[in-house]
């Protein structure tokens, strides 16, 4: 039988990771969740620019710059194109739209036939 007492641990600091400033695709989709094909298309359609959001490695491999992503996420074209401007000018429009439709109908129904 054994009469070891139990001894408080030392407690041990928890490691933290840094990420280094230039990252490959594959690390880059976990740190900002787009898939590395969608990493490509942009890169590919011209909407992250060289030397900004991404460049070559010496070795040829494409390497994403965490701050450059960054600065895109949070940049003003960011709140140009966000999805919920681009419904906002599309409700409008549709808007415009069906009033124009239903002044055709109310004329159509008032003189039998459509102003042109």
């Amino acid at each position: 039988m054994s009469l070891d007492i139990p001894r408080p641990r030392a407690i041990e600091p928890a490691i933290v990771v840094g990420t280094a400033r230039y990252v490959l695709l594959p690390l880059a989709n976990l740190l900002t969740g787009y898939s590395v094909k969608a990493m490509e298309r942009k890169i590919e359609r011209g909407d992250w620019q060289e030397g900004k959001v991404w460049r070559r490695a010496p070795d040829g491999r494409i390497v994403i710059d965490v701050l450059g992503y960054q600065r895109w996420v949070e940049g003003p074209t960011a709140a140009a194109t966000s999805p919920s401007r681009r419904l906002e000018g599309r409700k409008t429009q549709l808007r415009v739209q069906m009033d124009l439709a239903l002044k055709r109908e109310k004329e159509i129904k008032s003189n039998g036939k459509t102003k042109s």
